[in-house]
């Protein structure tokens, strides 16, 4: 029986070692021979089809063994209204707690595994097809082709979600027999993505342009070319400059960030200008605001048997089933109250509220031109704080006395969670919640009116896990170039005449937003403000900001400052909701703040791990 480094690792990390012997006894390969594996080209490609169930989806009721919480609950994007929410022992900074079970930082799991058990368990399988692919009869070299390319992508990606977990790691490049000779040395971050880079660059060579509708969701070249530019940046960022022994905040590597502009760059020429690919940026070349609107909401709906869209360039095709029970609890549990979604007990409330932090990161239009609030030429005003705000803000946030959506009679429906509302009273009083604070808000983005009616609303459309899409290859080669160049206006080698305040404006014009005022693209440190503002906005929600702020080294400040919500109070408390007007009140909710000190830039191994393995380095301040 085979006992390899990532059934160890995972077995130790997920399970201690007393239950690894019991593990180990399930065979290795899914209760599958060599020959069931190796008979055919149909054999061999549904073992690796198998590698797929481990890719996270994040936003299936449980995906990724957190239950009812969402990652965005251990960044600054949500507080989480669960007394018990996994995300709470995460946010108190102690992540080799044993209470940490199954919460992305789990040192176990009662569930059978986290996001990172899944990595190992992807890079088991793919590395079994690509050691043993010859002992398969009668393949052709396109068949080859196909399945190695999908293999030394997966092992890429996979080996991606422990480097910006961990850092460095072993060279996971094949199947360990037990022996011993798995206990291997970690590489530091830059020679692990050095390696994980030639995969990519093996899968770019051997993919195809695109697949048949029988098989989307299946990585392109586009897609290991943009999987390729997103490590490269963070190959490029400050926290991967750190090495296995410290942790401090360090600057950008600037040629390593030219390297991933000009990586970025190739991709957006091959969606610009290739007649090999159907990706776009959604709705960039209309000027109605209205079709703008429309064109932008639709990239986060997609009906059943659609899976993608055209914006989508690396997503996780898995979906709940109509009708399905996940599906609904989906939806009630991360986003929407029992009052609109029809459930009750635990499924009455919303798990995931979004914060005022996020709020306060969308620009105010004044005169024609958009602005960050912080600026004074915004004239933000607390007393009318929803007026004029980037579209993107309607798209993604459920204000306090919004009327949004019908239910089954055609009465419009209203989020209540000002003072007294109906929303607001339930997470005061049900005891689920009732130990947590509401933020005032609700999380608008991949919802749909129609959602609040039971009897078919979660059946119109589906929220797929999107991984790469093209707007954020456009934000991060705006990144990329900047921090090579120090100047938003400089053209870099090898990527034509595209700028860093280009590709910036080309989102916000996408959506309707003015181009970045002059004098924020021409100071540098404005204008990096100003494309991490831009990368919270565009990407909200969609399992990016965690990992942002961590590689930026940002985290230990951010996080000084509290996660807030507003409290809105009726100044008319008998009026007809429709007509209510309100005041408002910033507020910290003291339930949801973040202890994060410079240990926890990188997840640490488990105890277990460290003690059984002899040259396993444990991260600095473990």
């Amino acid at each position: 029986m085979r006992r390899s480094f990532l059934y160890i690792i995972s077995c130790l990390f997920l399970f201690g070692t007393s239950s690894c012997e019991d593990f180990l006894d399930k065979s290795p390969d899914m209760g599958l021979t060599n020959e069931d594996v190796y008979r055919n080209y149909e054999s061999i490609r549904g073992y690796l089809d198998y590698s797929y169930t481990y890719l996270d989806n994040i936003y299936k009721f449980d995906g990724c063994k957190n239950g009812r919480t969402h990652i965005g609950a251990i960044s600054d994007e949500f507080a989480s209204m669960l007394n018990y929410a996994e995300s709470i022992t995460v946010n108190n900074g102690n992540w080799l707690s044993q209470s940490i079970k199954s919460f992305e930082i789990g040192v176990g799991s009662e569930r059978g595994g986290t996001s990172i058990w899944k990595a190992y368990q992807g890079i088991r399988i793919v590395n079994n097809v690509i050691q043993n692919l010859d002992l398969v009869p009668a393949l052709t070299d396109e068949q080859k082709k196909q399945l190695l390319g999908q293999s030394y992508f997966l092992r890429a990606w996979f080996y991606f979600q422990l480097l910006k977990r961990y850092g460095g790691m072993p060279k996971l490049d094949k199947l360990f027999e037990g022996d011993g000779a798995e206990d291997l040395p970690r590489m530091t971050y830059h020679e692990s993505h050095d390696w994980m880079v030639s995969d990519l660059d093996k899968a770019i060579e051997m993919l195809p342009d695109e697949w048949d509708d029988n098989n989307t969701g299946r990585p392109t070249k586009l897609a290991a070319m943009a999987v390729k530019s997103m490590t490269q940046l963070y190959d490029a960022s400050p926290l991967m400059q750190n090495d296995l022994t410290k942790t401090e905040v360090k600057e950008y590597d600037k040629e390593r960030a030219k390297i991933a502009a000009q990586s970025a760059y190739k991709v957006i020429d091959y969606i610009e200008n290739s007649s090999q690919t159907q990706y776009e940026l959604m709705g960039a070349d209309e000027t109605d605001p209205e079709v703008q609107k429309e064109i932008y909401r639709s990239i986060f709906y997609w009906q059943p048997g659609a899976y993608t869209q055209p914006e989508y360039i690396w997503y996780n095709r898995s979906q709940n089933e109509a009708n399905s029970y996940d599906y609904s609890r989906y939806i009630r549990s991360f986003w929407l109250p029992g009052e609109l979604a029809k459930g009750d007990g635990n499924d009455a409330v919303s798990y995931n509220a979004p914060t005022q932090n996020m709020v306060d990161l969308f620009d105010k239009k004044v005169g024609g031109t958009y602005y960050p609030i912080s600026d004074s030429r915004a004239n933000y005003d607390l007393s009318d704080p929803y007026k004029n705000r980037d579209p993107r803000f309607y798209n993604n946030i459920l204000c306090p006395g919004e009327e949004w959506g019908k239910d089954n009679n055609n009465v419009p429906q209203y989020i209540t969670t000002y003072v007294n509302g109906a929303m607001y009273n339930t997470t005061k009083t049900n005891k689920e919640t009732n130990k947590r604070t509401q933020t005032g808000y609700l999380c608008k983005k991949y919802i749909w009116p129609q959602a609040n009616q039971w009897t078919n609303g979660y059946n119109l459309y589906r929220t797929i896990t999107v991984y790469i899409r093209v707007a954020q290859i456009y934000l991060d080669f705006a990144e990329a170039a900047f921090e090579y160049a120090g100047d938003a206006k400089a053209k870099i080698e090898g990527c034509g005449n595209l700028t860093a305040e280009d590709a910036i404006n080309k989102i916000r014009n996408r959506v309707g937003v003015t181009d970045l005022p002059a004098d924020i693209v021409s100071d540098p440190q404005k204008f990096r403000e100003a494309y991490r503002r831009e990368r919270a906005v565009e990407l909200m929600f969609e399992n990016n900001r965690w990992w942002d702020v961590r590689r930026w080294m940002i985290a230990h400040e951010l996080f000084k400052k509290p996660i807030q919500g507003i409290i809105a109070t009726p100044k008319n408390p008998d009026a007809a909701i429709s007509s209510m007007q309100f005041t408002y009140e910033v507020d910290d909710i003291e339930t949801e703040q973040r202890i994060f000190d410079m240990r926890n830039y990188w997840y640490p191994f488990s105890l277990n791990d460290v003690a059984g393995l002899k040259n396993l380095v444990q991260n600095p301040g473990w």
